[in-house]
């Protein structure tokens, strides 16, 4: 249903119902494939183990049978995976170990746009990334972030900066907004989104000690323009996680 509405629906594309990676195999032998995408690792299981697909056991063994497939046949796979509520794969640790690449997409529920990093390249640089949009016909790439991180305005609004940030080797202008107004109860609150909450106290601090703002009873807010989350954030909010062995 999703690859009809946007228009991806084509004969060389086989869709397995199956969770048993010798019946998976059974299939790959016969149709031959060019790409192999398995969703989700997690829920792979193999009849050599004797425990529950999702378990250290399992999903060490499943790809450790597919990264064979892989480096006997010179046939790509993605195993797409789980993720925690920090944004990390989840599962064993020597599941990053035994792939060649992870891809990460991070971005807001709230935006449209979403960023593609590369976490790990063994053949490669991590430093690149990719900006797309998601709509309705699928993602499409973003070819000027710029335009959709900067809101455009006709005139100057307090509170609001535009920055040049360095994403991997793409250069980005973003806008950061701040609000800062007078505490309602008695704890002055700190909220900062796509911003690291531990450096914007410490700005605070700088800008009330040298400064001489009177910010300690004040409610600081301070957001980046676009779903954006700083690098230097480790609160970034991901939606999954893609390993590729080719």
């Amino acid at each position: 249903m999703r690859a009809e509405r946007i228009g991806m629906t084509t004969e060389s594309c086989f869709i397995l119902q199956e969770t048993n990676t010798q019946n998976i195999f059974t299939q790959i032998e016969k149709v031959e494939p060019q790409l192999v995408i398995i969703d989700s690792i997690q829920t792979i299981h193999t009849s050599y183990i004797d425990s529950s697909p999702g378990s250290v056991s399992q999903v060490r063994e499943c790809a450790a049978e597919f990264l064979r497939f892989a480096k006997e046949t010179n046939v790509p796979v993605f195993m797409i995976g789980h993720i925690t509520k920090e944004g990390s794969l989840a599962g064993p640790k020597v599941l990053e170990h035994m792939v060649d690449t992870v891809l990460q997409f991070e971005g807001d529920r709230n935006h449209i746009y979403r960023l593609l990093r590369a976490t790990k390249n063994r053949f490669g640089s991590t430093n690149e990334m990719g900006i797309y949009e998601m709509n309705g016909d699928g993602l499409k790439e973003v070819l000027n972030p710029s335009e959709i991180l900067i809101i455009n305005r006709q005139e100057a609004t307090s509170g609001v900066a535009i920055a040049a940030t360095l994403e991997g080797n793409r250069p980005l202008l973003i806008e950061t907004q701040a609000l800062v107004s007078t505490a309602a109860y008695g704890t002055p609150q700190r909220s900062s989104t796509g911003f690291d909450l531990r450096r914007l106290s410490m700005l605070l601090a700088v800008l009330e000690k040298r400064c001489g703002f009177r910010l300690g009873a004040k409610d600081v807010f301070i957001n980046i323009a676009g779903g954006l989350k700083s690098r230097r954030s480790r609160n970034r909010f991901s939606f999954g996680v893609c390993c590729i062995i080719k």
